[in-house]
């Protein structure tokens, strides 16, 4: 292994703590997919800090926006190494950040191996529910859109907007990022009222156009120029939303190429990101029967390949959660969990998200102080916004959550 590695995460990757001395970044409620990764990184010899770096970046951002954070972490890693090159791990949008640096200006020509898993280099049509609609995409994989929500939930809180589509379009532009390209070709259609057959729109006349990756493709000779060592993963054989079906457009604002009404699905892809825009780069292509999340650990073998280590460590993870339970709350509420398997993380400095993977059982969540508060309520069959208010003479007031093992849960107080 001779060049220090920095991992690239993908939206909803990262967030962070604010404190006097600067921001503390982690993974947060993301660290259930990416822990194991760095894990099993780690037993092929990368050593967080030593010769592995993680980019943390304020993904809800336009992609481009968070070019110089990937430039001073791989500074950072050559500068601690002293080595004059790095490799590139990245996964799903975190390929679109490494190709926007690298085809740009900033480039340093500092990146020797680029490694690219279930990265949309042709977007993704599940970009369209966010973008167009402020929802998330159906049968999407239960986990991202668990943190899309609870995000979404934190932003409007943050931000103070109560409208989701207002929220993604003014705080999280990212989204459109993601949309697809012209490469991924038409996906929008209706069924006319006078034809049997369908009729698609065609992509280039479509409102909302995804000129940011319309650019990045039209570029793409750049990166070729600039990097020969190119490795592009796919995820296979799990459904993923390939066309969407539309009446017509609600308004300007709101689905103004249609409101959804129906899918059309092909297992070519990773549940989320299609086989054909994950190997949208030329490069050494490899396809795993796996899905989104799965595929940053199985994609472990071949990485042990790919930067010659010889050790090979044992890949375990769930390809996908069956059931989980996550809340949001401000700092003044008190979750105390009878199971002992919650998990806090600080969000933005703001709120505190409670994730449990294994959410059979009772919580119990507290007020300690008089003043009106929220708790966002998650679990695989649903969520909930629970207001929370207590007496200036009272000493607190609390509820439960039961969970069973299934993910139904009911709510009582007191």
């Amino acid at each position: 292994m001779d060049n220090p590695v920095v991992f690239v995460h993908g939206m909803f990757g990262s967030i962070f703590t604010p404190t006097p001395l600067g921001k503390i970044w982690s993974f947060g409620p993301a660290a259930y997919a990416y822990n194991p990764f760095i894990e099993n990184l780690g037993k092929l010899g990368l050593v967080e800090g030593k010769n592995l770096f993680i980019c943390y970046y304020e993904w809800w951002k336009s992609v481009p926006d968070s070019v110089d954070t990937l430039k001073l972490t791989i500074e950072e890693a050559k500068a601690k190494t002293g080595s004059h090159k790095v490799d590139l791990i990245c996964h799903s949008m975190g390929g679109l950040l490494a190709r926007s640096y690298i085809q740009s200006d900033k480039y340093q020509f500092d990146v020797d191996r680029l490694i690219f898993l279930a990265t949309p280099h042709f977007g993704a049509a599940n970009a369209y529910y966010g973008w167009e609609g402020g929802t998330v995409a159906p049968e999407d994989d239960d986990f991202i859109n668990m943190l899309f929500k609870g995000f979404l939930w934190i932003f409007s809180k943050i931000k103070g907007e109560s409208d989701a589509i207002t929220v993604i379009r003014k705080y999280i532009p990212s989204v459109k990022d993601l949309m697809p390209s012209r490469e991924y070709g038409n996906y929008i259609f209706m069924y006319p009222t006078r034809y049997d057959k369908i009729l698609f729109k065609n992509i280039e006349y479509m409102k909302v156009i995804n000129e940011f990756l319309n650019s990045l493709n039209e570029q793409v000779g750049v990166l070729y120029d600039r990097v020969k060592k190119i490795y592009v993963f796919s995820g296979d054989g799990i459904y993923t939303n390939k066309f969407i079906q539309v009446e017509k457009p609600v308004s300007e604002i709101v689905w103004p190429d249609g409101k959804p009404v129906g899918v059309i699905r092909d297992d070519k892809g990773d549940g989320t990101v299609l086989k054909k825009s994950a190997l949208g780069v030329e490069g050494e292509k490899f396809i795993v029967k796996t899905g989104h999340i799965g595929i940053l650990n199985d994609s472990i073998p071949y990485l042990q390949q790919i930067l010659g280590v010889k050790e090979r460590p044992q890949v375990s993870i769930l390809e996908k959660v069956v059931s989980y339970l996550s809340m949001i709350t401000d700092k003044k509420i008190v979750v105390l969990d009878r199971s002992k398997n919650a998990t806090s993380y600080d969000i933005l400095g703001k709120y505190t998200w409670h994730l449990n993977l294994k959410p059979e059982g009772e919580y119990r969540i507290s007020v300690r102080e008089p003043f009106v508060s929220e708790v966002y309520i998650e679990t695989n069959k649903g969520n909930f916004v629970k207001k929370i208010k207590t007496s200036r003479f009272a000493r607190g007031v609390s509820m439960s959550l039961e969970v069973d093992k299934e993910g139904n849960f009911r709510v009582k107080d007191g």
